[in-house]
């Protein structure tokens, strides 16, 4: 019996054990531009009019509401969720319209072929604030992703993008600049460890302008890694580390995107590129 209870106390001193020097140890996070290998899904909200909340569709989840989050591969659905921010990019998708409607993204540039391009003359604003590909029916939007870890309650972890746009660009920034400026302290040593050294709470809310209403994100700060109660902290610290090595090295990418899937929210009596203060 008492061997038992032995056991049982060392099991929990292993899991509840997170060693804060690796925080050190890890280094800076990098942040550079990757290609195409292997797919990641993407974090979603659900909009008025998305096919997630018709039933009958193929994309119908079950339970589904607006302002709920989707992941765009498992279909799960979150009201809030708790994330590692593990890698950041800025770049600009080319879409094509159809009939007033985007369907799917054609390319992605970087900000240095974006600028590039404008220099050129390929690229001209219209009269929607729209940034058009001269000759053509496309435009290019300016978008952040945000790749992230999310911490599921039961222990377990999944990798996710998150997208934002136009008005939600503005959230983007504020939570580059809360992570740039995030600092741990060792005894009289302040250093700053990788972004996904602390958690954040997403969830969503209710917007509205001039133009139509959506929901939109909502970031709040959470605790660091190590005040996490997990099991599998020491797991989840590690597949962060390689997860951003290989987005550094190009080896990872989103999975295909449907535009229906996070676009269909463009407020009742307005086209898809009625304005540029829209969050898709």
């Amino acid at each position: 019996m008492s061997e038992t209870k032995n056991v049982a106390k060392k099991e929990q001193s292993q899991v509840a054990t997170f060693n804060s020097n690796l925080l050190k140890q890890a280094g800076g996070s990098l942040n550079k531009k990757s290609s195409d290998d292997y797919q990641i899904p993407y974090l979603n909200i659900i909009m008025k009019g998305s096919p997630q909340l018709k039933k009958g569709d193929e994309k119908h989840i079950e339970g589904a509401e607006e302002g709920m989050v989707f992941n765009t591969v498992t279909k799960q659905l979150y009201k809030n969720l708790t994330v590692l921010p593990v890698y950041y990019k800025r770049s600009y998708v080319e879409w094509k319209l159809v009939r007033k409607q985007a369907t799917a993204p054609i390319a992605e540039y970087s900000i240095s072929e974006y600028e590039q391009m404008k220099r050129e003359g390929k690229i001209v604003r219209d009269e929607n604030n729209k940034d058009r590909i001269v000759g053509g029916d496309t435009y290019v939007e300016n978008t952040a992703s945000h790749f992230v870890i999310v911490v599921e309650e039961d222990g377990s972890w999944n990798q996710a993008i998150i997208k934002m746009k136009a008005s939600q660009l503005k959230k983007s920034r504020t939570w580059n600049s809360i992570m740039s400026n995030q600092r741990r302290k060792d005894g009289n040593e302040i250093y700053q460890p990788k972004d996904f050294a602390r958690s954040y709470s997403l969830s969503t809310k209710y917007e509205e302008n001039d133009v139509g209403d959506w929901y939109g994100w909502v970031i709040s700060q959470g605790l660091w890694i190590d005040e996490i109660k997990n099991p599998n902290l020491q797991k989840i610290w590690e597949v962060a580390i390689r997860f951003e090595k290989a987005i550094h090295q190009g080896e990872v990418s989103g999975a295909e995107e449907d535009y229906s899937d996070n676009a269909t929210a463009t407020p009742s009596g307005n086209s898809a590129e009625a304005d540029s203060d829209l969050p898709f």
